[in-house]
């Protein structure tokens, strides 16, 4: 790697790394067999990595947390999903959080939420975009007016009425803070007529949960369905300007948090696959002597680094770099799936058979990683968004 980090740095990784392989991997197996999804949030562990200081890794020092940039919330990502990609996930959920927060919020709200963070174990945070009739065409900006986000949040007073339904989001039914994207102007673009709004989720009267989803990975990390019926919001909850919620979503980066997870999950498969070809004998020999083998591990291996050289180069630029464009982290989840799924199918041919039984390590890091291609658009829409940016 040509990046230097600091020892403060080093020391984090340790630390979530030691976490991970004490408390979350013993579990994590019989977690994620639970057959109900509902049971699958792992309460427990949520609350032991608090009293670490994971789960306020990305609160502002002022406000009781690390205040970890990017490069540090990569690097400890990365290393935690390499163990269990769902608990992981749950943890960086806090941060992207914490972080719009902290660049769209007022000081009041700072005070209000970071509070809640520091001072509860349990406060965890969702983002509810998705809804049924609405995904991909949000992310695209269409010129039709009915496309995107629908639900509708209509002005009364000093409140925002909010009726609708959002599904797929992250860790509701669990959480306590929601980062809401309604519809505030139908006359426009979803992009030019949505409002974000902090919700606080023991204040709101009329909000109903749903199903929690059966998804087939990150069974650890819920999503699931809400329900607003006449949901009263107070204006003092809106988070940045009104109508401009799609014009300054989150800044930690979709695809650097993508990509991040992705490479944790890319490591983790090349070393079961590694540790495997060394102990499995065919032909007399180890199955890593053969050269078949021994190049596929190679191939996996050149993949993982230059994932890694190039999520890393992408952290440290949007860290550093005052100029750089940070839409460019949209290449780096694009890339890092191309490399899941490359490195996936050479673990899956050099692990044969055993690899995708049910009691074996490879299984799960295969089912987590497909379930996450989907992040934040899938490939195919992402390249699509790159390509509106040539044509300007």
């Amino acid at each position: 790697m040509p990046y230097q980090f600091s020892d403060e740095q080093m020391a984090l990784k340790e630390l979530a790394r030691d976490f991970f392989i004490k408390e979350v991997k013993p579990v994590a197996a019989e977690i994620d067999a639970r057959p109900d999804p509902r049971d699958c949030y792992p309460a427990e562990l949520i609350r032991k990595a608090s009293k670490i200081g994971l789960r306020t890794l990305g609160l502002p020092e002022k406000y009781g947390g690390a205040g970890a940039d990017v490069v540090t919330k990569s690097m400890l990502l990365a290393a935690m999903t390499e163990i269990e990609p769902g608990t992981a996930k749950c943890l960086s959920q806090c941060w992207k959080v914490m972080q719009v927060i902290n660049e769209g919020g007022t000081e009041e709200q700072k005070k209000k939420f970071f509070s809640m963070f520091a001072e509860d174990d349990d406060c965890t945070g969702s983002v509810l975009l998705t809804e049924p009739n609405a995904g991909s065409d949000t992310l695209l900006d269409p010129e039709d007016l009915k496309s995107g986000v629908s639900m509708r949040a209509d002005e009364d007073g000093d409140c925002y009425v909010v009726n609708g339904t959002k599904h797929m989001s992250s860790l509701v039914g669990f959480s306590k803070i929601h980062i809401l994207y309604t519809r505030t102007d139908r006359s426009v673009t979803a992009k030019k007529g949505t409002t974000t709004f902090i919700v606080p989720v023991e204040e709101m009267s009329g909000l109903t949960y749903g199903q929690v989803h059966d998804k087939m990975g990150y069974r650890l990390y819920p999503n699931g369905e809400t329900f607003w019926d006449n949901v009263r919001i107070p204006k003092k909850y809106i988070l940045g300007e009104v109508n401009e919620g799609l014009s300054s979503r989150i800044q930690f980066g979709a695809s650097v948090e993508i990509a991040s997870m992705t490479l944790g999950i890319c490591k983790a498969m090349y070393t079961i696959a590694l540790e495997h070809a060394k102990q499995r004998v065919q032909g007399g020999k180890p199955i890593i002597q053969h050269q078949t083998v021994g190049t596929m591990l190679a191939e996996m291996k050149i993949l993982n680094d230059v994932l890694e050289t190039y999520l890393f180069d992408t952290a440290f630029q949007i860290r550093d770099n005052q100029k750089f464009d940070r839409s460019k982290a949209t290449y780096t989840g694009i890339f890092s799936r191309e490399c899941f799924m490359k490195i996936m199918l050479l673990a899956m041919d050099v692990m044969a058979g055993v690899g995708i039984m049910r009691d074996h390590p490879m299984e799960k890091f295969i089912r987590d990683g497909l379930t996450w291609l989907h992040a934040s658009g899938t490939n195919s829409l992402n390249k699509l968004r790159v390509a509106q940016t040539l044509r300007k």
